[in-house]
C-alpha cells in the first residue's frame, strides 16, 4: 500500500466534516471497514468530526453484531448510525469503486455530488473518471480479498491498537470475503494469524459467524443444479443457470462439483442480477478476470475480482448474460 498517498488523503481530511459510507445491503467487510476506518481517524485526529451512514444493513450482519454485542453489551454500533449529514465537506466511499452502488444521505445527491470523495476498495476498478472524485487518493488493490484488510494494513502502519470487539469484526470481514478462506492468499493468512493472537479463540469466533444452511437456500442450490446448462470450453467447463434467490451460493457449489466457471442469474421483470464465479487456477492459466468483464459491460452495474463477480441491472438481459458469455468463452479459448 502506498502510505504516502494515504499520508497526503490525512492531511486533506484535517478539520473537514467527515462522512463515511459504503454500498447498499451492507456485508461484513462494508460495515466492519466502515467502523474500524472511523475509529482510526477519531484515534488520529482527536478532534475529527466523522459520521458514518448505513442505508440497509443486510440480515447476516446485523446478526453477526447482535452476538458480537453479547460479549461486549457496552459497546454501540447501530445507534451510532445515520445521524447528521449536514454541511459535510469530504466523503469517503468503502467497499465499492462504483458509484451506482453507492448509497447517500438524502441531503447529498448521488446524480451530482458535491463535495470531494474518495474510494477504498479491493474490486477491480476500470478507469474512474467522476467529478469531484479525487483519483489521485483513491486507495483500490483488488489483490486484497477484502476492503477490512486494507484497513488492518493502516493499523499495522500507523502502529495503532486495535480494540477486541474491533477484531471480531475484522475477522468476520475476512472470512466471509473469502468464503470461509476458500479465496484466501498468503496474505490473508498472516493478518488472520495476527488477529488470533490477540487473545480470540478461533473455534468459539467460528460459533458466532457460521449459519446453519436454510431450508429455502438448499432448495434454490437444488434447482440451480437442476436447471444447468453445460458449456464445454476445450477441457473446460461453463455451467449457466438460473434461480430466483441464492445465485452466489448456487454458483459456487457449482465449481464444487466440477464446473470450472459458473454463471447463475435471477431474473424479474424489472431487475436481473448475474453473479458468476472462476476456479482460481483456470484464472491464473487463463487470464480470466470475471471482475474486468463484468465491470466493462455496457448495461448494468458490475464488478468483483477474478474468480467472483456481479452484476445488476435493469435493461437488455439477453445481450447482457450474451456478451459475458462469449467473453469468457473467448478468454478460455487462449488455452
Amino acid at each position: 500500500m502506498n502510505f504516502q498517498k494515504f499520508d497526503a488523503l490525512l492531511s486533506k481530511l484535517s478539520n473537514k466534516k467527515v462522512l463515511i459510507t459504503t454500498h447498499d445491503q451492507v456485508d461484513l467487510d462494508a460495515f466492519a471497514s466502515c467502523f474500524l476506518l472511523q475509529y482510526f481517524l477519531k484515534t488520529y485526529y482527536k478532534s475529527i468530526e466523522i459520521h458514518l451512514f448505513f442505508s440497509h444493513i443486510s440480515n447476516f450482519t446485523f446478526n453477526f453484531i447482535s452476538k458480537i454485542k453479547k460479549i461486549f453489551p457496552d459497546i454501540v454500533f447501530i445507534e451510532e448510525i445515520n445521524k447528521n449529514y449536514q454541511n459535510v465537506e469530504f466523503l469517503l466511499i468503502l467497499d465499492t469503486n462504483n458509484i451506482d452502488q453507492v448509497a447517500l444521505p438524502e441531503t447529498i445527491s448521488k446524480d451530482e455530488i458535491n463535495i470531494p470523495f474518495i474510494f477504498i476498495d479491493h474490486h477491480f476498478a476500470s478507469n474512474i473518471n467522476l467529478a469531484n472524485n479525487w483519483g489521485e487518493y483513491n486507495i483500490i488493490f483488488d489483490k486484497k480479498t477484502s476492503t477490512a484488510e486494507i484497513i488492518f494494513d493502516i493499523y499495522t502502519h500507523y502502529q495503532t491498537e486495535i480494540p477486541i470487539h474491533f477484531k471480531y469484526l475484522l475477522l468476520a470481514a475476512i472470512y466471509t470475503d473469502t468464503g470461509g478462506f476458500k479465496y484466501a492468499n498468503s496474505e490473508t493468512f498472516h493478518n488472520v494469524s495476527t488477529l488470533l493472537n490477540q487473545n480470540i479463540d478461533y473455534q468459539e469466533f467460528l460459533s458466532y459467524i457460521e449459519k446453519k444452511s436454510d431450508f429455502s437456500k438448499k432448495l434454490a442450490i437444488i434447482k440451480g443444479l437442476q436447471r444447468v446448462e453445460i458449456i464445454r470450453v476445450h477441457e473446460l467447463l461453463i455451467g449457466l443457470s438460473h434461480v430466483s434467490s441464492y445465485t452466489s451460493s448456487v454458483a459456487s457449489v457449482m465449481l464444487q462439483i466440477g464446473f470450472d466457471v459458473s454463471i447463475v442469474y435471477s431474473k424479474t421483470p424489472s431487475h436481473y442480477r448475474i453473479t458468476t464465479r472462476a476456479k482460481k487456477e483456470v484464472c491464473l492459466q487463463t487470464g480470466l478476470h470475471l471482475g474486468k468483464i463484468l465491470s466493462e459491460t455496457e448495461e448494468g452495474n458490475g464488478g468483483g475480482h477474478d474468480g467472483a463477480a456481479s452484476l445488476n441491472g435493469e435493461n437488455s438481459f439477453d445481450a447482457v448474460l450474451s456478451n459475458i458469455l462469449e467473453k469468457i468463452k473467448k478468454t478460455l479459448n487462449t488455452i
